[in-house]
């Protein structure tokens, strides 16, 4: 819940956020003691606990923050963070129990204390103003906690949470005590009492090698090698390799192409980061960029030319693929550029196929090596690419393999899910061994142990601890707390490294100066420097002048950013946004998303929607509809903060814009595409606007009609034409008799379908209505067309059924809009099998699958496949075509598409005949009379005839 909006200014909030170990401990009776005793006796007594608490904790390195009464709150992790803290709490708090224990033998009084640990994220700050400030204040919930699991202990007893046992889980002696129900919190905690500290475990030293060996990954490792054996035969593959993050994907990786010597150095690396979802091939273009050489930020000429280079050196220069890349990669001749905006919607595929040639012609000769890193971070464009790519590597005698990582929540690669090896943490022993070689010589085999016992057999973390050791830093907890203590012996680096983590994983280095010069820090040089020394960056570009800069890890920056308050964080989202324009159009021109994502987590919602909204058009420009898709998204999760005369206009024009692109991507049915509209309609209802009713109601009626409630979308359409009456705008008139026609053409009222079909033609202005292509995805006169050769059909008129089909089609071509192509194709294919032409259905089918799969339209490749089948079936390729209309079937079920379900049913009933014959027309005819859908009646009889004795 956000309390202020953050200010428009980069000066830097109090306070950051930080993992800490609280300690409470409280005299137990106290007020007994109180009535017996003296005041003074008291004050003497109450001065040696505090006296003897105070030692146990900062003799542990921790910091006393309040004393309440007999009760005594310590923390551990501020101001200085150490990655043992928890284990210096434990300690303390079994030091506090023994000093009280030794304070009752001396003093011969009935003293018990109570004392609780626990651990958490607190904001550290200083509240208040003047007299009324507090410094180092801690705000959150792990000190009441710490409070509530303390009232929970027996007297004498220390316990602690879950959260800090796991920080130390073989170095203290524990007693379960289950969940337990704390005042005045939502959740119970599982709490164990501390019964004492363990002697340290030890683990073998052994001289440090280079680097860690790869240790616990000699199955996975067996598994690539034969992978690529087979590679090597001509058997080719892809693998991919799953595991949560710092698990050792990218080691194993590392290990495997060392070992294949030559070929491994010469993998083609395609990287994946974080922000890279919404842009369209982003991890290709830097793969390509970097292959070719491109210099950083170079002008256009010098850019192409080493564009021109590289594809000549890999035969690609001269090829349908050089204008593509040229464009994607914002090096174009005006004739190159002229080539791509002329092509249209087939613009994405012909990028697809560029870079898909162009990963093959970088591999060079012999078996080759492809990687492509966290692709769970990877745009549909790119998972595309790596989708074809993966098949390419499985096709006949192709010696090549793709080694792909992901994250387990996040994308995979799209189809037929490659042989997939999932990474577990590793057993105790792989960690001793990872441990040991990881660490200086010397290093303290206890600390070791400690290591080990902390890290839950997750390499990273056990990596991360050894170069500690080797820096002479504290131990790690955990990465979060390793970083933290790393970032403050870092004094003068850490606001840098919390500044680069709020750009991304990777940045420019000379847009981390301008943004660190705006905020008022001192040079990035210095600290980026001693950033990369201590190992938390890498460098990029020539080591005498990086021209940018990598966490490590993409761990480091999520830790890094979240030391950050909130606060604190959206003023420097907010900052990076406005000097983006400024200082770097150039790329905002090219990824207006990502200008976007720093407005949203800065809290500009109006201008971040705005910005989200160009990011769409530019991704549908390149029929990238599945990116478009997602920044309307991103863009409606930016609604609610919208101020209220505005939210409601913005909600529905991003919906309304959503089920646009989802419709050309994946079809009307898709459930998606339903919910969009109705909240667009909602909206346009509460802002009384008819033209927005009428787009909703439109995309709620078509919606309706492809699902197969052909009665519903007709109710529908009825209200449109009631909201029509006296309407003189023919755009308008025309996107009504449309749908409507078609609706009662579904319905089996033909004569009337072909009035309001006809109506479209007479209203139809070609310059006027072009835009109609791009809003309601197809071009309506070549829509009324076709559906005008199917009135005319079931009218009884094959003449004019073909001459409309006829019609439609060329009209189709003439435009060159693929979507609008493929409508008149799955009419033309469907018209041919009405009239029994076997080979005029196969070829119109084949035609409109081509056209579909080389634009992705999921819906049409559906009804391709259904048509192609029963003409394949027919002309004696029983088997083949059978498989391929049962397919094409189950893939339109799975969008949610249901209009033509009683006649594709119908048409497989056709081909079984026999008792699943009889199953399947049950089903149809059940279909056809729950959604009022009668074209296929006759289709249905036809089979029903056929399976009669």
């Amino acid at each position: 819940m956000a309390l202020r909006a953050p200010a428009e200014t980069a000066a830097p909030e109090a306070g950051e956020r930080r993992p800490v170990t609280v300690l409470f401990a409280d005299l137990v009776g106290s007020s007994a003691l109180a009535a017996r005793l003296d005041p003074e006796d008291l004050r003497d007594l109450l001065l040696a606990y505090r006296e003897a608490a105070a030692a146990a904790v900062t003799g542990q390195g921790g910091s006393l923050s309040q004393h309440q009464g007999d009760g005594i709150l310590a923390r551990f992790g501020f101001p200085v963070a150490r990655e043992d803290d928890a284990e210096r709490a434990l300690r303390a708090a079994l030091g506090i129990a023994r000093a009280v224990a030794a304070l009752r033998a001396r003093l011969g009084l009935a003293l018990e204390v109570r004392v609780a640990v626990h651990s958490g994220i607190v904001v550290v700050a200083t509240l208040g103003h003047g007299v009324a400030s507090e410094p180092g204040a801690m705000v959150g919930e792990v000190t009441t906690v710490a409070a509530r699991l303390q009232h929970a202990a027996g007297p004498g007893e220390v316990w602690v949470s879950e959260a800090t046992r796991r920080l130390a889980p073989r170095r203290f002696r524990f007693a379960p005590r289950g969940e337990v129900a704390l005042a005045g919190l939502p959740r119970p905690v599982l709490a164990h009492r501390l019964e004492d500290e363990l002697p340290p475990g030890l683990a073998a030293p052994g001289p440090a090698a280079a680097g860690p060996p790869l240790v616990g990954r000699e199955d996975e490792l067996r598994g690539l090698f034969s992978a690529w054996r087979d590679a090597e035969a001509g058997a080719g593959t892809a693998v991919m390799i799953e595991a949560e993050p710092g698990h050792g994907k990218t080691r194993l990786f590392e290990e495997f192409r060392a070992r294949i010597g030559a070929a491994g150095e010469a993998a083609v690396v395609v990287a994946c980061s974080a922000g890279d979802e919404a842009s369209a091939f982003r991890p290709l273009i830097a793969w390509l960029s970097a292959a070719a050489a491109l210099p950083p930020r170079a002008a256009p000429d010098e850019a192409r030319g080493a564009l021109a280079a590289w594809l000549g050196r890999h035969g690609l220069a001269g090829t349908e693929h050089a204008a593509p890349l040229a464009v994607l990669l914002h090096c174009a001749t005006p004739a190159e550029a002229a080539e791509m905006e002329a092509a249209g919607r087939r613009r994405r595929r012909r990028g697809m196929a560029a870079f898909l040639a162009a990963l093959r012609a970088g591999a060079g000769p012999g078996t080759a090596l492809f990687v492509a890193e966290d692709i769970h971070w990877a745009d549909d464009s790119t998972l595309a690419v790596l989708r074809l790519l993966a098949d390419a590597c499985a096709a006949r005698d192709a010696a090549m393999l793709l080694l792909l990582t992901r994250r387990p929540e996040g994308h995979g690669l799209p189809g037929a899910a490659p042989l997939t090896f999932r990474l577990h943490p590793l057993d105790d022993a792989a960690a001793r061994r990872l441990a040991a070689a990881a660490a200086p010589q010397g290093a303290d085999p206890a600390l070791l142990a400690g290591i080990i016992a902390r890290a839950g057999g997750v390499p990273i973390f056990l990596v991360e601890a050894a170069r500690d050791a080797q820096a002479d830093c504290a131990l790690p907890l955990t990465l979060r707390a390793g970083l933290t203590a790393r970032l403050d012996a870092l004094p003068e680096a850490k606001p840098l490294a919390q500044l680069a983590a709020v750009i991304g994983r990777s940045f420019r280095g000379d847009m981390i100066a301008a943004l660190a010069e705006t905020v008022g820090l001192p040079s990035a040089r210095r600290p980026l420097r001693r950033l990369v020394e201590v190992g938390l960056m890498e460098p990029e570009g020539p080591p005498e002048a990086p021209t940018g800069y990598t966490f490590r890890h993409e761990l480091m920056r999520d830790m890094a950013y979240e030391t950050l308050l909130r606060s604190r964080r959206a003023t420097l989202h907010l900052a990076l946004a406005r000097l983006l324009p400024e200082r770097f159009a150039d790329l905002v021109d090219q990824r207006p998303e990502l200008l976007a994502r720093h407005l949203a987590a800065g809290g500009a919602a109006a201008e971040a929607v705005a910005a989200y909204e160009r990011a769409a058009a530019r991704a549908m420009r390149a029929g990238a509809h599945g990116e478009a898709a997602g920044h309307f998204r991103a863009a409606l999760e930016q609604v609610p903060k919208l101020p209220g005369p505005v939210r409601d206009a913005a909600e529905a024009r991003l919906q309304v814009g959503l089920a646009a692109q989802i419709t050309v991507a994946r079809g009307n049915a898709v459930p998606e595409v339903g919910e969009a509209f109705a909240t667009a309609h909602a909206a346009a209802l509460r802002l009384d606007d008819r033209q927005l009713l009428l787009r909703t109601l439109r995309g709620l009626q078509t919606f309706h009609l492809v699902r197969g409630s052909v009665r519903e979308g007709h109710a529908i359409g009825e209200r449109i034409m009631a909201l029509m009456e006296g309407e003189r705008d023919g755009a308008a008139l025309l996107q009504a008799h449309r749908p409507f026609g078609l609706g009662l053409l579904y319905l089996g009222r033909y004569r009337e379908a072909r009035q309001h079909l006809e109506r479209v033609l007479a209203l139809y202005d070609p310059a006027r209505d072009e835009p109609h292509r791009f809003d309601y995805g197809s071009d309506p006169a070549v829509l009324a067309r076709a559906h005008l050769g199917w009135a005319h059909w079931f009218e009884g008129d094959a003449a004019a059924a073909f001459a409309a089909d006829a019609a439609a089609v060329a009209a189709a071509r003439g435009l060159d809009h693929a979507h609008s192509l493929c409508f008149a194709l799955a009419f033309r294919c469907a018209l041919a099998q009405f009239a029994g032409r076997g080979d005029e259905c196969l070829a119109a089918a084949g035609e409109l699958g081509a056209v579909a799969a080389g634009h992705d339209f999921a819906y049409w490749s559906a009804w391709a496949a259904i048509l192609e089948g029963w003409a394949r079936a027919r002309r004696g390729e029983r088997a083949a075509g059978e498989a391929m209309l049962r397919r094409g079937l189950e893939d339109y079920r799975a969008m949610g598409a249901g209009l033509l379900l009683p006649y594709a049913l119908a048409l497989l009933a056709s081909l079984v005949l026999g008792e699943e014959g009889g199953a399947l027309l049950t089903e149809a005819e059940r279909l056809a009379e729950a959604g009022g859908i009668a074209f296929s009646e006759s289709t249905v009889a036809a089979a029903r005839a056929a399976l009669a004795p």
